[in-house]
């Protein structure tokens, strides 16, 4: 199990330096963390958390581990692999952010395809840093909050954000000078035989508000498209996917039945990968 940290991780009570311990974390003002038999630290306290069981429950969990371990999104896989290699490239030991990492599919690859970098995952869902351990005990896991991202400033050569919340006043805090964002986000055309089967009108999904409104620091650097075809065979892959959607939250059970009596579903892939670049003012 590991016990390593690969960046400097701060309390999150006072902001103060981590230590790390025999079986955790403690800081210098005495606030102990302990690490879980499964090997994770639990960084977002209890009066920081916005519900009682924060993220994607355990059955969500459990579908998403799954589908990604179909093989079903190489593409994606081999995508954000290639554009991790060039925001690397020149740095020998860079630190690997991933937030809201989830179950953890995306950082335990980029952890084998990367050995020389140092490779933490974290995610406010406890059942998916659960899940994330099954993967890995070579990552440092956490339950963190992208809202206050427990590493101390300038710690972070990439961030990878994978349908996830980016916080740029989080993120241009723990990136050093010069550091990159990767994000996956949703093309217009997404899942959009999935969308057809439970909507009556399908609406695109909107692009490149993100690079849009990018704050003062951050320009866009490179963006991409991912785009493939899924060949879904069974109904179990096909609810999978939904419950990996936002559109679970909303699909109506009627909806859901018609799924369930898919047996086979082709299905797209249309998703947006930007590399963004951190360059703060000279001081």
């Amino acid at each position: 199990m590991t016990t390593d940290m690969p960046a400097n991780l701060k309390c999150p009570v006072c902001s103060q330096l981590l230590q790390q311990l025999d079986n955790g974390a403690a800081c210098t003002n005495n606030h102990r963390f302990d690490r879980a038999r499964q090997g994770y630290l639990n960084l977002l306290p209890s009066h920081k958390m916005r519900s009682k069981h924060p993220g994607d429950d355990k059955q969500m969990v459990q579908a998403r581990h799954r589908f990604l371990d179909s093989g079903c999104y190489q593409p994606v896989v081999d995508a954000l692999s290639k554009a991790t290699r060039t925001a690397v490239n020149g740095v020998e030991h860079p630190v690997i952010l991933d937030a809201g990492c989830g179950e953890g599919y995306y950082t335990a690859l980029l952890h084998d395809a990367f050995p020389q970098a140092s490779v933490c995952g974290f995610d406010i869902s406890k059942p998916a840093i659960h899940a994330c351990c099954r993967r890995s005990k070579d990552i440092q896991w956490l339950v963190a909050s992208v809202n206050d991202i427990p590493v101390t400033d300038n710690q972070v050569d990439v961030i990878i954000s994978v349908f996830s919340r980016c916080d740029w006043k989080e993120f241009s805090r723990v990136l050093k000078p010069g550091g990159k964002v990767l994000v996956l986000a949703p093309g217009e055309q997404h899942l959009y035989a999935l969308r057809q089967v439970i909507y009556e009108e399908v609406r695109p999904y909107p692009v490149d508000k993100l690079v849009s409104q990018l704050p003062e620091h951050f320009s866009l650097l490179e963006k991409g498209s991912v785009t493939g075809t899924m060949k879904l065979d069974s109904s179990e892959l096909i609810l999978d996917l939904l419950a990996m959607t936002p559109h679970y939250w909303h699909v109506k059970p009627s909806q859901k039945q018609q799924l369930s009596e898919l047996t086979s579903l082709e299905c797209g892939i249309d998703m947006k990968l930007y590399a963004i670049a951190y360059q703060p003012a000279e001081s």
